[in-house]
């Protein structure tokens, strides 16, 4: 084991992190509208779920479980179910849109991702996306073997807090330009954010089911 290598792998990890962080997808959304409702702490609760929900794919990576996560029955279940429940954020995020409002923000609880919290929403909002298991079973598989033969489970924990941290440093990025624009944000505004983002969402949830279905054709 040299400290080459596991500096290679942690700035590799941080780097290719991006990769997923910076595609705009559930996680990114829930981050936009918890933000604007909670401030800036949204962020990292919404990545500690994130990370909590990518603890269990390094686990089940580091057991020889990568071909359960990129099986066929594995796209179809996760497309099916995960795009139903971001039809179904999304619908709630629409309807909540007509009587949102600034002054309620604080004790705003009628949203989905309100009522369930940052750092559940983060989780949710993470395996109900199929790309989110698509990387895991690519890249992601890919590092965590890099990390095994590097350095054994040390090189895991490496790969992990350096690639959390990339995710961390992103959506606090993506949450404290939403918290700072708020004191600039009208009522309007909050409005049609909430309706953008419900309106993305769905449009995910049925491309997550298309791609779904698409597997087993």
């Amino acid at each position: 084991m040299a400290i080459n290598q596991l500096i290679f792998l942690a700035v590799a990890s941080f780097i290719v992190g991006f990769s997923g962080a910076l595609v705009p997808g559930p996680v990114f959304v829930a981050t936009v509208v918890e933000s604007a409702r909670r401030g800036y702490l949204a962020g990292p609760l919404i990545t500690i779920g994130h990370a909590m929900a990518e603890a269990i794919i390094i686990f089940a990576l580091y057991f020889g479980l990568s071909f359960l996560i990129g099986s066929v029955i594995a796209k179809v279940v996760i497309g099916i179910v995960g795009g139903s429940f971001l039809i179904w954020m999304g619908y709630s995020l629409i309807k909540s849109a007509r009587k949102a409002s600034l002054q309620l923000l604080a004790s705003d609880s009628h949203t989905t991702l309100a009522r369930h919290g940052p750092i559940i929403t983060g989780i949710l909002t993470s395996v109900s996306n199929p790309y989110f298991f698509l990387w895991w079973a690519t890249i992601g598989n890919d590092f965590t073997f890099r990390g095994i033969e590097i350095a054994g489970l040390l090189g895991i924990v490496i790969f992990a807090l350096s690639h959390w941290m990339s995710d961390l440093s992103w959506y606090t990025l993506v949450a404290a330009s939403i918290h700072k624009g708020r004191k600039l944000m009208s009522t309007k505004i909050y409005k049609s954010i909430l309706a953008i983002c419900g309106f993305f969402i769905i449009f995910l949830g049925l491309v997550f089911i298309f791609e779904g279905l698409r597997s087993i054709v």
